[in-house]
């Protein structure tokens, strides 16, 4: 008994000091996030106006590779999500329209369609960011760029950093089309709700104040990611690194989305 008393004590500060340096570690994180996007915003005012159509050309080039190649994917894994939401509303015979449309406002509009979105951002994009800026890093092609007078932040992360926040959303539209038809088929054809009738009570539920707090949060999440990948290949040193610093910052940059996704529903529904 007198050991398990005098531990028992210890433990306890011990847990405190593991809780109090990991939210240090948290919040020396965001700081470290934030002093980076306010340089990358600070570059973006030395650009010369010859560098512009060069800003444009890349910001399009990543909207293409993040949202136009992968719209056919994102639908279709909006169709089944959509299906895979209505599965559970036909085993417990919710057949009220408004509450169908509310149920898929609350549950996929605003919380699940932005997570799954992010999820595959992070997975695809995100990496494919991370590998090629870090192996620019270790042949220091960054250096030699910078020696030359080129701004590696407005050149590398700013093109990015338009063209995911530009993306996020259009694929979180994506998802929520598919995520629409899928539960319409599946309610029609299981419970008889007519497809019209889901359709207008599904963009019923959406008012402006929802979609601005919605949007908001895609936003965020777009910085985040990009901040999180192009930062953490920024610290590689050599190609060994690039392997080992893809799946912490995949780790980071989701997680710190699904923070920014639960932040938004306490504000939502708080």
């Amino acid at each position: 008994m007198r050991v398990v008393t005098a531990t028992t004590p210890a433990r306890g500060w011990q847990s405190i000091e593991s809780l109090g340096q990991t939210a240090i570690r948290l919040l020396r994180g965001v700081l470290e996030e934030l002093d980076f996007l306010a340089v990358v915003l600070m570059s973006s005012g030395s650009m010369s106006r010859g560098e512009w159509p060069f800003l444009v050309r890349h910001a399009w080039q990543q909207i293409y590779f993040t949202a136009v190649r992968q719209a056919v994917l994102l639908a279709v894994v909006g169709l089944i999500l959509g299906v895979l939401t209505a599965f559970p509303l036909i085993v417990f015979r919710i057949e009220d329209p408004h509450l169908l449309g509310r149920i898929t406002n609350i549950m996929m509009y605003h919380q699940f369609s932005p997570i799954l979105a992010t999820l595959f951002v992070a997975g695809l994009s995100g990496a494919a960011i991370t590998a090629e800026l870090g192996e620019l890093r270790a042949n220091q092609a960054i250096d030699h760029l910078a020696a030359m007078g080129v701004n590696p932040y407005s050149f590398f992360v700013l093109p990015r950093l338009i063209g995911m926040v530009l993306s996020l959303p259009i694929l979180v539209l994506w998802l929520n089309v598919g995520v629409t038809i899928g539960a319409a088929a599946m309610l029609n054809l299981y419970q008889q709700v007519p497809l019209t009738v889901f359709f207008r009570v599904c963009l019923a539920g959406l008012s402006r104040g929802s979609l601005a707090l919605t949007g908001a949060m895609v936003v965020m999440q777009a910085i985040h990611v990009i901040l999180v990948q192009t930062s953490s290949a920024f610290r590689v040193g050599a190609y060994v690194d690039i392997p080992r610093t893809l799946p912490g910052a995949f780790a980071r940059s989701f997680v710190g989305c699904l923070v920014i996704a639960l932040l938004f529903s306490l504000v939502r529904y708080g």
